[in-house]
């Protein structure tokens, strides 16, 4: 097992996303450039798997109650700072309670995945039993923008949303997005987070929160579009 993952604004935080047209969200990014003295990060390709339970309670539950909800998924960074060479995976549990959002992660030789998943790790009990399995793959590249502990914005674009073989999910081998293959659908827009520890968030930036909108969820989306899944007779991303 490794180290767990970075700081206090990924484990515990506040945070609100913004779904935006290609234009609006360069404006957005060059602000925020200027704002950390004209720094411009390279981007990252992200992997993402989701797992669920057998008649996907997890799915149901972020589709009905988005404000609070559970999603346990993996993610793979290409490149990976800090992997030393080891193919690697991070594990996420991420719970959201009316807009608190706190993470459990840890670091997983992709070789263990199997076994970590099957309850061989006590740092994350939640997802203990056995019984999960890898019901959508999310495609995207991040840009990453910090210069403080309290905040972070993140910048995703060229989303894509695969189905996922376990035999795939759950390989020896890294998973990229071209093992993948072509997604079944992709997001044409650009998906913005404000991640925060709350009164640090500077007041231009706070101004942007969308208030009582709809919050966008990348396992909700692909689940209602690679899957159809409705709840209730409504499909809702």
């Amino acid at each position: 097992m490794l180290s767990f993952a970075e700081g206090e604004v990924t484990r515990l935080r506040r945070e609100f996303k913004l779904v935006m047209e290609e234009t609006e969200a360069l404006a957005l990014c060059a602000r925020v450039s200027r704002e950390l003295g004209g720094h411009a990060p390279q981007p990252t390709r992200i992997v993402s798997v989701y797992f669920d339970r057998p008649g996907c309670p997890l799915a149901l539950r972020a589709l009905r109650s988005p404000e609070d909800c559970l999603k346990v998924r993996t993610k793979e960074y290409q490149p990976d700072v800090g992997a030393g060479g080891v193919e690697r995976v991070v594990l996420e549990v991420k719970r959201e309670r009316h807009g608190l959002t706190q993470k459990r992660r840890v670091w997983v030789p992709r070789s263990e995945l199997g076994r970590v998943l099957r309850g061989g790790a006590r740092l994350l009990p939640l997802i203990t039993g056995g019984s999960l399995l890898p019901v959508l793959a999310v495609t995207y590249q991040r840009h990453v923008y910090q210069a403080s502990h309290a905040w972070r914005v993140t910048v995703d674009r060229d989303i894509g949303y695969h189905q996922i073989a376990p035999e795939l999910a759950m390989s020896q081998l890294a998973l990229t997005a071209e093992r993948l293959g072509p997604p079944s659908a992709v997001e044409r827009r650009v998906v913005v987070e404000v991640k925060h520890l709350g009164h640090e968030l500077p007041d231009w930036l706070a101004s942007l929160h969308p208030g009582g909108a709809p919050a966008y969820s990348k396992f909700a989306e692909g689940m209602t579009r690679v899957h159809a899944f409705v709840v209730d007779g409504v499909a809702r991303g």
